[in-house]
């Protein structure tokens, strides 16, 4: 006896879930990079904390994977879970931008990149909401 084939996953959902993938390599390197360049804090005295965005960047590298993996596996918590986590990300990037960029030359990048991570969250919400009765 056969079962029935799994349904396909929806277009908007598979876009969302490589969103999360991405988000959470972003973040890996970005800790790869923060973890190499430790050393400099003593000499540059950089602002903020490199230890404090290192665990920030870690802690959003976890949080994103497990979203990816939760997502593949069909979890319904998944639908509130991510929009949400995209936005406390949002929120962090924003501060860091807005509370320690050099005006105004590095202030021109957190426009666009504060734009497109809403976007991104807004997007995920409604793909997620929409594929709520069919995927989950």
């Amino acid at each position: 006896m056969r079962s029935l084939p799994a349904p396909k996953r929806p277009r908007t959902v598979t876009i969302t879930f490589w969103s999360v993938i991405f988000l959470g390599t972003w973040n890996f390197g970005r800790a790869i990079a923060i973890g190499q360049q430790l050393n400099l804090q003593d000499v540059l005295n950089l602002q903020p904390d490199p230890r404090l965005r290192l665990v920030a960047a870690g802690l959003f590298t976890f949080l994103f994977f497990m979203l990816a993996w939760q997502l593949g596996r069909k979890r319904p918590f998944t639908i509130q879970a991510v929009p949400i986590t995209i936005g406390w990300y949002t929120v962090y990037e924003t501060a860091v931008w807005l509370i320690f960029a050099q005006p105004p030359r590095n202030w021109s990048l957190w426009l666009i990149s504060s734009l497109f991570l809403i976007s991104t969250a807004l997007f995920t919400r409604w793909a997620l909401r929409r594929a709520a009765q069919t995927y989950f």
